[in-house]
Formats: structure tokens, C-alpha cells, sequence
């Protein structure tokens, strides 16, 4: 079942975030996830986390972050993270919650999605161009605050 996750979801979360933070060598800590998703599970204005669940065991979520765009002619989405746990993966789960993620977004006025993923890793690039993204040129750059 692919659902909008809510505040009692927040633990569940938190080990999928550990999880996806160790695979990526962030390393984040839990004061350092709970600082980016607990807002969000209370506030829907800053983003939105789906997650997939199986027999009541949450194995994979996807967290979109809002955006305004002059070139996307309004309300824009940032698919911020998408993560299945391993024991899950290539069996349909991503992309289930992508499609639903869409369709909730098409529901909601938003204009674009965008999202960011790693050179080194062909099986997200594959996953989202079969679900329609293109890549761009453009590069993007950060800056800690």
C-alpha cells in the first residue's frame, strides 16, 4: 500500500532514513534526520513524505519538497529523496510510489517536478526516464547555511 505518511510513522521512518543515509555514506545523525522529517510529517505547507507499506511494515518512502517557479509557471516539486529498503528492492515498489506521488501531484496544481540523482547510479536514472523525466543540463550547485 502506497499512502501519505503521518506523525505516527515518525520511528519507522527515522530507521528507513538511517538506512538510506548510511547506503549514501551521509551518515546523518537521528537528531540531524528528525530535524528534516518531523516538520514535515506536521506540515504538509513544507512537503510531503509518502510510504510504501507491507503487512504494516513501512519498506520504502519518497519525501517531495515544495517550490515556486517563474519558469514552471507556478508551484513546482522537489522528489528530494526515494528509498526502498534492500530486502525490497527491484520488485516494483519505487516505482508504484513515483506513480502515486505524480498523480497527487497532478491533483495539486503542481506545474514541474524536478529531482536530482547520482551519475553513479543507472538503476534510479533508468527508473525515472521510464517514468518520464528527461535530463537536463542544468548543473546544480550547493551551499550549506
Amino acid at each position: 500500500m502506497i499512502r501519505q505518511a503521518v506523525p505516527a510513522d515518525l520511528e519507522a521512518l527515522l530507521g528507513l532514513l538511517a538506512s538510506f543515509s548510511e547506503e549514501t555514506g551521509t551518515n546523518f545523525g537521528r537528531e540531524h534526520l528528525l530535524a528534516g522529517l518531523k516538520p514535515m510529517l506536521n506540515n504538509q505547507d513544507l512537503g510531503l513524505v509518502f510510504v510504501s507499506e507491507i503487512d504494516s511494515v513501512l519498506v520504502g518512502y519518497a519525501v517531495i519538497g515544495w517550490g515556486w517557479g517563474i519558469e514552471s509557471g507556478g508551484k513546482e516539486a522537489l522528489i528530494d529523496e526515494v528509498f526502498v529498503s534492500k530486502n525490497h528492492r527491484n520488485q516494483g515498489i519505487g516505482a508504484k510510489m513515483l506513480t502515486e506521488v505524480m498523480t497527487h501531484l497532478r491533483k495539486h496544481n503542481t506545474k514541474a517536478v524536478f529531482l536530482e540523482t547520482e551519475a553513479q547510479n543507472p538503476n534510479s536514472r533508468k527508473l525515472y526516464q521510464n517514468l518520464g523525466f528527461e535530463t537536463e543540463d542544468s548543473v546544480w550547485m550547493r551551499k550549506a547555511l
